[in-house]
């Protein structure tokens, strides 16, 4: 996955299926387990993109600085160290009994979740963008905006992303 933190806010478009849900909800809950002021930023916008509406049309657009996106890339990194060589030691002695009691997944699990989740967040295609410019304007549904919403549900599934 290509690390780019952009400049100016993302319109990020999110998936509304519950795996999807699943995944921000425990990413979410995760990561706000540790006090560091980046996770706590990641912990609360993953947070914001729980819903309890699962229809597949329920899409919806969050509006994400850039410091959020930084963020969430901080803990991934962490994460990936922490499961990797053991750094980060408090970490590895904290997360895995709370991921195996509570989420019954274990760290490498979270890692994926949250890979998920920022490859929502870094989706960069020209079609997620004409679809959210549909859904701005209030423009109906037709065919420009169902091949819109198909290049984005392809990008998603190849991510891993449930949509």
């Amino acid at each position: 996955m290509k690390r780019s933190v952009a400049a100016a806010d993302r319109t990020v478009l999110l998936p509304s299926s519950f795996a999807w849900n699943s995944d921000a909800r425990i990413v979410s809950d995760a990561l706000s387990l540790v006090p560091a002021l980046p996770w706590q930023i990641a912990a609360d916008h993953v947070r914001d993109c729980v819903t309890t509406d699962h229809r597949p049309e329920n899409l919806r657009v969050l509006i994400l600085p850039p410091y959020v996106l930084e963020a969430v890339w901080t803990c991934h990194t962490t994460l990936i160290n922490a499961a990797g060589d053991g750094d980060q030691v408090h970490l590895v002695r904290v997360l895995p009994d709370y991921l195996d009691a509570v989420h019954d997944i274990d760290l490498q699990g979270l890692i994926e979740a949250l890979e998920r989740v920022l490859a929502v967040f870094t989706l960069d295609l020209p079609a997620a963008r004409q679809f959210v410019s549909h859904l701005a304007l209030g423009l109906g549904a037709g065919p420009e905006r169902r091949a819109a919403l198909d290049a984005v549900l392809a990008a998603w599934k190849r991510a891993g992303v449930a949509c």
